[in-house]
């Protein structure tokens, strides 16, 4: 299905029929401005030395895969919301765990305390989570990149086959500054018995986990971006293929442009925390996430306001 364009400075209808004003040039430029200076400001300030262990990640994960879950119903329906959560969620546990005990998926690692309480013994439990409430917003994305669309519209195999590739990529980026940060530590490549059963910052850092062997980007394998490629596009073929199944059944405003954009948002505050609280000793990382992130931020953003005329802006109860 062909979208149709509309030239700036043109007058838009929303889906309600109510006329609204397009949105000048200024603004937008205003907006990249805006973001532009966010991200250059992290870049120079080289990033806050903030521990890792002081952050609350019991609060945060819950916090923002909780918002992806009642986002996803209201603009995809239960049911799709709840296939999405269990698809993502089990996948990510399952390649988790496999990856660590074996060390065959993303290369040999182990979790350290940081993250708090494990299942099984080895994967912290707020790890599934993370990955669901970066997988929603990831979704989103790379729908309105590929598609133009919050909600994917195609359906045929190929088409579904390229977009998870696309989306496994858009999802992947995050782990490019993420990683470096999360499992940084001072020992030496290939030993580990500098970590103390208390981590230190001033002496070891505080990695959330550790890379047995190291790696060659910032200590990282690059088995592990296969691993994360690999991941992110069996839950997403997977979920792709049954959601065509089920009835798209959003909430009466469910699919408006002020609904749609929050986690779109969310994927780009990503970015922002990546470029401004990003370990300074990890040099240079944060100047990855404005491109691998703020790229297909910047882009799915636009495409949600300027090329959907037809979706209306606050959402709406229909007739």
């Amino acid at each position: 299905m062909q979208q149709k364009s509309w030239p700036m400075g043109d007058v838009m209808t929303s889906g309600n029929g109510a006329g609204i004003a397009r949105i000048p040039n200024s603004v937008w430029i205003l907006a990249l401005a805006l973001i532009g200076w966010i991200f250059y400001a992290g870049i120079a300030t080289g990033g806050f030395d903030f521990p890792i262990e002081r952050m609350p990640w019991s609060i945060l994960v819950p916090g923002f895969a909780g918002f992806c879950f009642v986002h996803s119903v209201v603009m995809l329906g239960h049911r799709r919301a709840v296939l999405l959560l269990i698809l993502c969620t089990t996948f990510a546990f399952a390649s988790e765990y496999i990856g660590e005990a074996t060390g065959i998926i993303f290369g040999p690692y182990y979790y350290t305390d940081v993250l708090g309480p494990k299942i099984l013994g080895l994967i912290p439990l707020l790890i599934p989570f993370a990955w669901y409430m970066m997988f929603y917003p990831s979704y989103v994305v790379t729908n309105l990149l590929a598609e133009g669309h919050p909600v994917s519209q195609g359906t045929g195999t190929a088409w579904i086959l390229w977009i998870c590739a696309l989306s496994a990529l858009v999802m992947t980026a995050w782990d490019l500054t993420m990683d470096p940060i999360m499992s940084f530590h001072t020992c030496q490549t290939g030993t580990i018995d500098c970590l103390p059963a208390v981590l230190d910052e001033k002496v070891v850092g505080h990695p959330a986990w550790v890379w047995t062997d190291g790696g060659s980007y910032f200590g990282v394998p690059l088995s592990n971006y296969r691993g994360w490629l690999l991941t992110a596009f069996v839950v997403f073929l997977a979920y792709r293929l049954l959601e065509r199944r089920l009835v798209h059944e959003p909430w009466p405003g469910g699919v408006s442009k002020v609904v749609a954009v929050l986690p779109v948002l969310g994927y780009g505050s990503m970015a922002f925390i990546d470029a401004w609280l990003g370990n300074p000793k990890v040099e240079d990382v944060h100047l990855i996430s404005p491109f691998a992130m703020g790229i297909p931020f910047l882009f799915a953003a636009f495409t949600l306001f300027a090329r959907n005329p037809d979706m209306p802006i606050w959402p709406h109860h229909t007739a």
